[in-house]
């Protein structure tokens, strides 16, 4: 069976460092997905969002298109919004943290995080994945 055959939708596994003891988090990305890098929003700011992935292979494209993954049901709406990664660098030898600023100001997925932000008092991360954007040259 061929990568693009597969039943099941792929998943992505990596250890989140939290204070004294790392975190097991599984990213499952839907189907037409499975090259998109699995990741999960830890961090939220005005002025963009931070994302841990695994380490391999690294973020280094410029512009992603994030897709917030919010269920497995496909009723579920998917909140999308344009990002330029800012910064990458090494939590650990499996996981790196990246930096992203939002293209676009109020994108559904910025907005879905400021409401969902406001009202969480325990940790919460939303699963995501990031689609590699090619951006047109001049």
């Amino acid at each position: 069976m061929s990568i693009d055959q597969r039943r099941f939708p792929r998943v992505e596994f990596f250890l989140v460092p939290e204070e004294h003891e790392e975190l097991p988090v599984w990213v499952i990305k839907p189907e037409g997905l499975a090259e998109a890098r699995g990741g999960v929003v830890v961090n939220l700011s005005e002025a963009g969002l931070q994302i841990l992935a695994a380490a391999e292979p690294p973020l280094d494209a410029q512009h992603y298109e994030l897709r917030l993954l919010l269920g497995e049901d496909e009723g579920v709406p998917l909140f999308s919004a344009d990002v330029r990664r800012v910064w990458t660098r090494p939590l650990s030898r499996i996981v790196q943290l990246g930096g992203f600023e939002f293209e676009t100001a109020n994108s559904q997925a910025e907005e879905f995080l400021l409401a969902q932000t406001a009202h969480v008092t325990a940790r919460k991360w939303v699963r995501c994945v990031l689609v590699e954007r090619m951006t047109a040259l001049a």
